[in-house]
């Protein structure tokens, strides 16, 4: 249950805060700061940033997750996530993906390269090299928020294929409407996201508010119907000015 709950907190469920405008072709940069809780426990926190990169039209998002009590001494190292990837013309592209999870439960940590020039995915698990065939639109974890945050502004996702160290993943998105929640921040008003799997009974929920230019505000796994989870925003600080 230990090792189920550390990868649900910072790797399933660890979003990332992204504000992104459609019609300027560009996503403003960020910083953002979720809690983490299990049970109403605080267990840790979550701080996500969203960079400019080196050459036009190229981003870094990163995400930077910590353990506290009991768990501290289960995942010591703070787990990273970062993920490279070019927005033009309206079009995601992921160029490189990388995890850094090395809990005393086992090392998850993997890399994917993405050569849309080749149409190959390289997947680097343990030092073992794999190759598979890229199809247009596959994503990698980071740039699946991103993708989200781009169709907010119009309506609500509806599916997405993800490329990570298991293969292919597809994800389908319904929205469950509006609600006002509570947050450290205050109450917001938010769209409740579904996503699952089909096949799989694990479910992520997203509370993304509008007030927030669809930045999530709360997530939330359910396994079985049974809450796991939570994360809370705590802070939003924008790097590039909002409209």
């Amino acid at each position: 249950m230990l090792k189920l709950l550390i990868y649900s907190v910072f790797i399933t469920i660890t979003i990332p805060a992204i504000s992104v405008f459609a019609e300027t072709n560009s996503i403003p940069t960020y910083k953002a700061v979720y809690d983490i809780r299990y049970k109403g426990t605080l267990v840790g926190e979550s701080e996500i940033t969203l960079v400019e990169g080196q050459t036009h039209g190229s981003y870094i998002y990163a995400s930077k997750s910590n353990t506290k009590g009991l768990l501290r001494l289960i995942a010591p190292k703070e787990l990273l996530e970062k993920s490279e990837f070019s927005y033009n013309n309206n079009l995601i592209k992921p160029t490189r993906y990388t995890l850094e999870n090395n809990s005393r439960l086992g090392d998850d940590s993997y890399s994917v390269d993405f050569n849309w020039e080749k149409k190959i995915a390289i997947t680097t698990v343990s030092d073992q090299t794999t190759e598979s065939m890229l199809v247009p639109g596959t994503l990698d974890r980071g740039t699946l928020q991103v993708a989200v945050m781009l169709e907010m502004q119009k309506s609500a996702p509806l599916t997405h294929t993800i490329r990570d160290d298991d293969g292919i993943r597809t994800y389908d998105y319904s929205s469950s409407g509006q609600e006002t929640i509570e947050t450290p921040l205050g109450l917001i008003q938010a769209e409740k996201l579904i996503r699952q799997r089909e096949g799989y009974s694990r479910q992520t929920i997203f509370w993304l508010a509008k007030d927030f230019q669809h930045l999530p505000v709360r997530m939330e796994q359910l396994r079985n119907n049974e809450p796991g989870a939570v994360l809370e925003i705590r802070s939003i600080e924008w790097l590039t000015p909002k409209e």
